[in-house]
């Protein structure tokens, strides 16, 4: 089954009406009043400008265009349809006020974000759950302070690195909670965080009163074949990099197009703060 037809299958059992949208150079489905998905094959010939001009440009209509890569769809289906469901407003709502801050161990943590996170899971040093009798509906993780001494001698930033609610779960005011609870708890003079350009327009920072302070470029990643797994070129398999190093006749997109590694990119990110 194609990209196409296998994500407009998995639409339909949400319930909600779909729309393809006619567009000669882009395929795109319509889900709801002011949601797009952009379906972007490993084959594909476009740019990354490209497609940050065509979310800006659905941006100015007040609408959300998400890429969805062929890859991230193969790996993280479930993880897909519940951020979309998120979107479309299909999940149960809880309030965080009823909910209990519990401090959870990184392997709880592992779990806990690779089922319900998009990128899964990243060490971090701090992990704080919500939970409700005893179930944990949401979870956030944080860095260590890290000490910027540019900004002063004893000024320190830390970053939100995750955020995950539970499938069909939305808590209301459940990461303003966890992030009140960290900045008591450490202290940090500012909190950063990165939004997912190919996924989010950063309105939920807006609203929890991060600033935008930067937007960093398209980066390009290498595609397993075989796994489909992303790769960052500093972070390709050792045994990978050790044999391209050994050779000296192809250059690395050459070298990985020879092992079947497809070369896509991201469409960068916001870089939010929250100043303390």
């Amino acid at each position: 089954m194609g990209l196409k037809s296998s994500v407009i299958q998995a639409l339909s059992e949400l319930g909600k009406p779909f729309y393809a949208v006619a567009d000669e150079h882009f395929s795109i489905i319509q889900c709801g009043a002011n949601l797009y998905v952009h379906l972007v094959s490993l084959t594909t010939r476009l740019q990354p400008q490209e497609l940050i001009h065509l979310q800006e440009n659905y941006q100015k209509d007040g609408k959300l265009l998400v890429h969805l890569w062929e890859d991230v769809w193969l790996l993280n289906q479930p993880q897909v349809l519940s951020r979309m469901k998120s979107f479309l407003g299909l999940n149960e709502t809880f309030h965080a006020r009823k909910a209990k801050i519990i401090e959870v161990d990184s392997d709880k943590a592992s779990l806990f974000f690779n089922a319900y996170h998009l990128q899964g899971f990243v060490k971090s040093k701090y992990y704080f759950g919500l939970a409700i009798d005893g179930e944990l509906i949401a979870m956030a993780s944080f860095s260590d302070l890290r000490p910027m001494k540019s900004k002063g001698s004893l000024y320190t930033s830390a970053e939100l690195v995750r955020f995950a609610s539970k499938d069909g779960c939305t808590v209301t005011g459940g990461l303003s909670k966890l992030i009140k609870h960290f900045l008591i708890l450490k202290k940090p003079n500012d909190l950063m965080s990165y939004a997912d350009r190919d996924w989010s327009l950063g309105k939920g920072y807006d609203q929890l009163g991060f600033k935008l302070t930067s937007i960093t470029p398209p980066a390009y990643v290498y595609i397993d074949g075989k796994t489909k797994l992303r790769y960052f070129p500093h972070r390709l398999p050792k045994k990978v990099l050790s044999a391209f190093d050994e050779q000296k006749e192809l250059n690395l997109d050459e070298y990985l197009a020879r092992l079947s590694y497809a070369k896509a990119f991201n469409t960068g990110n916001l870089k939010y703060h929250l100043y303390t």
